[in-house]
């Protein structure tokens, strides 16, 4: 019994490990991204199977007054479950969000994406706000998937002049984490007005996101804070770049 016990452990920890590896082998490049997601598709049942196996396993070890087993299938147990419930999250966030990979807050003069347009990409730079969303039985657009999912998405009206909202907006950046790739004056600006382009990197498979803030002045000295999020990769981005947003508008507000 201990022995398919520490079996039923091993392979349960050997398949969260697969999980765990599909994002660092990706960014090492080992294999490619759609390699590593697809990894992650096709253990998602196994390694919950396993879990549920390793916990049972562990419950007899316990009641068979075998200790050292039973923490070992537990532990094989929790961490298989953990792993789990990734694709599990992966497919709940598909589900909730429109099959596109990109956003912004200006569907008619989008932030244009210069520094990072011949970088490596599959998507290309100029915004394709409208193409239809692949696999939507509804026929929208890509602005349009975005408008019905996102309604809050909207400019930014800093009540501040364009040096000042400027570098706030930079220091929001710096504070997310993100990377500058160009700063300077922008020529898609009515005006005259500022154009900050970054890139953020995901910590797990190092998929990389444009990021791209387009500053105009406004009257009453305010600035309007116009935004561009779109990944490099992949067809849907599960809400991702809407999550980036948001989150930098709220942080912006919060450093008022």
């Amino acid at each position: 019994m201990r022995f398919i016990i520490k079996l039923v452990s091993g392979g349960a920890l050997l398949l969260a490990l697969s999980v765990a590896l599909a994002g660092p082998g990706t960014r090492l490049g080992f294999w490619d991204y759609s390699f590593g997601l697809t990894l992650i598709r096709q253990v998602a049942l196994p390694v919950l199977i396993a879990a549920g196996l390793a916990l049972l396993g562990g419950l007899v070890a316990f009641v068979t007054k075998d200790r050292k087993a039973g923490a070992l299938a537990l532990a094989a147990a929790l961490v298989a479950a953990a792993a789990g419930a990734v694709p599990l999250k992966m497919k709940a966030d598909f589900e909730a969000n429109p099959f596109i990979h990109e956003v912004t807050t200006d569907f008619d003069n989008p932030p244009a994406m210069i520094a990072a347009a011949d970088m490596p990409r599959k998507n290309p730079a100029e915004y394709r706000g409208a193409d239809l969303v692949p696999q939507s039985a509804d026929g929208l657009t890509v602005a349009e998937a975005q408008r019905k999912a996102f309604p809050d998405i909207a400019p930014i009206i800093a009540d501040a002049d364009l040096n000042a909202s400027a570098n706030r907006a930079k220091a929001v950046i710096e504070a997310m984490g993100m990377e500058i790739l160009a700063d300077g004056p922008a020529d898609d600006a009515a005006g005259g007005g500022w154009r900050i382009e970054c890139v953020a990197t995901s910590a797990w498979f190092g998929f990389k996101d444009d990021f791209v803030l387009r500053l105009t002045p406004v009257e009453g000295g305010k600035t309007r804070i116009d935004i561009r999020s779109k990944s490099r990769v992949g067809g849907s981005d599960l809400g991702a770049n809407a999550k980036r947003v948001r989150d930098f508008a709220r942080r912006f507000s919060a450093a008022a």
